[in-house]
């Protein structure tokens, strides 16, 4: 659905509603020697979801990264309840020495928000990403933007609404496919998804088909995804430019 090329690639993840998710997916799913990372963070208690983790604390990490099978999980250290992410410049370096065949890249942070806008320092997306999948949860459909949304104050500046209005599928598509919203910072050369998530109901599709319209009018994305991470479902919609 996502339309991944073969490997090696990276992929960053961004935006809200469902990235751990994603990555922790794609760690399953793809073939081969998978790298799972964050340049942001993530709650530690996510490192249960994965199969082998390593920290940067660890000495022979490269070693284990490159021996390990399927898919294995790095951070830079725990710091109480999180895990704090590797450097920018670090996830490409894995992939160009050979040490894995897929790195996946957890670029974002949304405090378990469906939307977000990225503040001045954000998203933390490596130069060499290849796609780069933009989320959002379909459950931030007409709830108000001071309720739903992880930096509420820039959600507003982005869509041009007030924080106490309700966002509209064309506000989330404008917030997903502006340069100052969920495509900021994304490599010239990388694939673009925007992936909606969360879509249980006959109505959340039919919102979620609104939305997916709206956004490819910008030529920048390359398909829009709607279905759902959790629980599971092997059928996605997918639109495309």
């Amino acid at each position: 659905a996502l339309g991944l090329k073969a490997g090696p690639l990276l992929v960053a993840i961004v935006g809200g509603g469902g990235k751990s998710s994603l990555l922790f997916a794609l760690g399953k799913h793809l073939p081969g020697r998978v790298l799972l990372t964050t340049t942001t963070r993530i709650f530690a208690a996510q490192m249960n979801r994965a199969k082998q983790v390593f920290t940067l604390e660890d000495g022979d990490w490269r070693k284990h990264v490159s021996e390990a099978p399927g898919s294995t999980l790095l951070v830079g250290h725990v710091a109480g309840d999180r895990a704090v992410g590797v450097p920018i410049e670090l996830p490409s370096q894995i992939l160009d020495e050979g040490r894995a065949d897929w790195v996946i890249v957890e670029a974002d942070g949304s405090r378990m928000r469906p939307v977000k806008a990225p503040a001045e320092h954000e998203p933390v997306i490596p130069a060499e990403t290849g796609h780069v999948v933009v989320m959002a949860g379909i459950d931030a459909l007409f709830a108000s933007i001071e309720e739903i949304a992880h930096r509420p104050e820039r959600v507003a500046d982005v869509t041009g609404l007030p924080m106490n209005e309700r966002l509209s599928p064309e506000a989330l598509a404008t917030l997903l496919s502006t340069r100052t919203g969920g495509l900021k910072n994304i490599p010239t050369a990388a694939e673009v998804s925007v992936m909606l998530n969360k879509v249980e109901a006959p109505q959340d599709m039919e919102w979620a088909e609104e939305t997916a319209e709206i956004i490819l009018r910008e030529k920048r994305v390359n398909r829009v995804l709607a279905g759902r991470l959790q629980p599971t479902t092997a059928l996605w919609r997918v639109w495309s430019n």
